[in-house]
């Protein structure tokens, strides 16, 4: 029973980041913002770690629509409880500007999930490393 619950939230979160993907990239800030719970922690390098309004005020500082970022998890792990999960994969970043330059970064990223009132599943914490660049 509680495999199949499990089971349940892990394919919940997959939409969920599938559906975060597609709301970022259609909506810009705003979209990415709504995956966020309101008590989400932001955890942005070189700054201090800050809430959900501080994240806001960061990002619409330096955010650009013509960049893509792209993402998938290639890892979901739901807690006993049910309440909280974690996802792990791949990033990559585009700039859709600059089509011929191809992908500008790859990376890993880790986002923790919290189960909301309402059975949604929202971003509690988000944070990601860039990969080295390759010496030419």
């Amino acid at each position: 029973m509680a495999t199949d619950r499990s089971q349940q939230d892990e394919q919940a979160i997959r939409k969920a980041e599938a559906d975060f993907e597609t709301a970022r990239a259609a909506k810009g800030l705003e979209g990415w913002l709504s995956f966020f719970a309101e008590d989400a922690t932001d955890i942005a390098a070189g700054g201090p770690i800050a809430d959900k309004a501080a994240m806001r005020a960061r990002l619409e500082k330096r955010w650009n629509n013509d960049l893509i970022l792209k993402w998938r998890p290639v890892k979901i792990r739901v807690a006993r409880g049910g309440d909280m999960a974690f996802s792990v994969g791949p990033w990559q970043l585009a700039d859709q500007s600059k089509p011929t330059a191809g992908v500008m970064a790859t990376g890993k990223y880790l986002t923790v999930w919290g189960k909301q009132q309402d059975g949604s599943w929202r971003v509690l914490a988000d944070t990601g490393v860039e990969d080295p660049t390759p010496l030419k």
